[in-house]
């Protein structure tokens, strides 16, 4: 049966795999908590039953602050283990994300699933990924480079007679951040394209995945951007407005503990939960495109090899 639901709403009907935001959510949790296991005994020794250390319970405005640049400047060299440990976690939740968006580009769309039924095609297509990834970088390193670098050096050229404050400086400037996030986003709709080809051919290699994706945003890249847009802001303004809201709050009883730890663990679970709608609607983009994208591919791929070499 055919399912007539837009690519939003299909991403949204997959939030009822909530074993799986769990999953991501502890995940991240995991990860952070072991990045800044080495800050806590400074913390302790330096804050615990202290006049600072109250200011940061009570998230006092005016002297909470000014107390935390002093931790930094006083205790510099102990924070140097925390800067080593959240930097390995930050690249080890790069490649675990890496390795789980394996499994979701297969399993999302097609029922309930189990833990072993995502793992498998996970751990399958995980070199895939790292390929992609690869690629990915590359080519936003490069076309990042061109847009800005190049963008600045104009901008300076062009307007270099202009008044600091003059409103072209303003603009131009917005046009440079506005359309580096266009291409971050064409980029990214193209990678995690890439990674779900192996959906419809569990073979395909890295470079046939992105003609893949190429193929099958071909005609549809607004809507493609749209849909890319809506879960950016969607789990953005969900992530950011939770996080606002635990940073605000005076932790100064167990209590308020607690719910401060509530809300930071809604937090992750609000960008895990924006992952994986983010996920479900890919797939929903891509089903109706696939055939025709990969058929595209294979006579690419065909019509390359057929070429006779000039001599």
């Amino acid at each position: 049966m055919t399912d007539s639901r837009g690519p939003v709403s299909r991403g949204m009907g997959e939030l009822s795999h909530w074993k799986l935001v769990l999953l991501l959510a502890l995940l991240s949790a995991l990860l952070g908590i072991t990045g800044a296991s080495p800050l806590l005994p400074t913390l302790r020794v330096t804050l615990g039953e202290t006049l600072a250390g109250d200011h940061f319970l009570r998230n006092a405005p005016t002297f909470a602050p000014t107390d935390f640049l002093d931790l930094l400047d006083q205790k510099g060299p102990a924070l140097y283990g925390y800067r080593a440990a959240s930097r390995w976690a930050g690249i080890l939740g790069v490649v675990l994300q890496i390795f789980l968006a394996g499994g979701m580009a297969v399993v999302l769309g097609r029922g309930p699933f189990g833990f072993g039924q995502l793992f498998e095609p996970a751990r399958r297509n995980f070199w895939h990924n790292i390929k992609c990834f690869f690629l990915f970088v590359v080519a936003c390193g490069i076309a990042l480079s061109v847009w800005l670098g190049g963008g600045f050096y104009l901008r300076n050229k062009v307007f270099e007679k202009s008044p600091p404050d003059s409103p072209v400086h303003r603009l131009s400037w917005w046009i440079l951040a506005l359309g580096a996030l266009l291409i971050y986003a064409a980029l990214s709709i193209l990678y995690d394209f890439a990674r779900a080809s192996r959906r419809f051919s569990p073979t395909v290699g890295a470079w046939r995945g992105f003609r893949f994706a190429r193929a099958a945003v071909s005609g549809s890249w607004l809507r493609a951007l749209a849909i890319w847009l809506f879960w950016f802001v969607a789990g953005g303004v969900a992530w950011l407005a939770l996080l606002a809201l635990a940073w605000g709050m005076p932790a100064v009883s167990p209590p308020a503990i607690l719910v401060m730890f509530l809300v930071l663990a809604a937090a992750l679970a609000a960008r895990s939960a924006a992952r994986v709608a983010a996920w479900g609607s890919w797939i929903a983009f891509l089903e109706p495109r696939a055939r025709r994208a990969m058929a595209d591919t294979v006579r690419i791929r065909y019509t390359v090899a057929r070429t006779p070499i000039a001599t």
